[in-house]
């Protein structure tokens, strides 16, 4: 879990003990608070007292309800597809792009925000510390597997043309993996 700053912490705690739902309180911060108020209410003796501590005790576990549903809604994980996409995005531009993307990279790209590998301000997008940890992973598996390939003969092209074609084809593999070697050391 990622370190919360002293603010948004007694934030959170401020609008626990007011019994208002805040968007960072997770399902273990409602748990505090739902034990909080059954040791109180096991100490104490007045009935109104009790009667306002069970109405605490009620509106936390509903705080703690819609906290669970948050968490079992929201994906952790992303696929070889939605990494790629932000692969693409991070070549583009590098480690900070514009939030409107293309339409086929936005589902994708949703994800990845979902799962904490981009977080978006304003109208811009930039990699998280797990972002930049994933798609630098993944230009690693990338460049290892453009070494492993290297440009043959094309045979189909008439023979005096082999040569040229084959320089060609050599020159672009090279610069692609340039090109691959470039971002990942921008990103890191």
């Amino acid at each position: 879990m990622a370190r919360r700053s002293k603010q948004l912490q007694d934030e959170i705690a401020e609008a626990l003990a007011a019994e208002i739902p805040h968007p960072e309180a997770t399902p273990s911060d409602w748990k505090k608070r739902v034990a909080d108020i059954q040791r109180s209410a096991r100490t104490t003796r007045s009935p109104e007292q009790r009667t306002l501590l069970q109405r605490q005790l009620d509106a936390a576990s509903d705080g703690l309800r819609a906290a669970q549903k948050v968490v079992a809604h929201k994906p952790t994980y992303v696929t070889e597809i939605n990494l790629g996409a932000l692969k693409d995005m991070v070549l583009e531009y590098g480690s900070e792009f514009p939030s409107r993307v293309p339409a086929v990279h936005a589902p994708h790209l949703k994800r990845t925000v979902a799962a904490g590998l981009i977080e978006v301000v304003g109208n811009k997008a930039r990699l998280t510390a797990s972002g930049r940890e994933a798609v630098a992973d993944a230009l690693v598996k990338d460049i290892g597997h453009e070494r492993g390939w290297q440009p043959r003969e094309n045979t189909f092209v008439p023979p005096e043309k082999r040569g040229e074609v084959l320089a060609r084809d050599v020159a672009k593999h090279e610069a692609k993996i340039a090109r691959l070697e470039a971002v990942l050391a921008k990103i890191h």
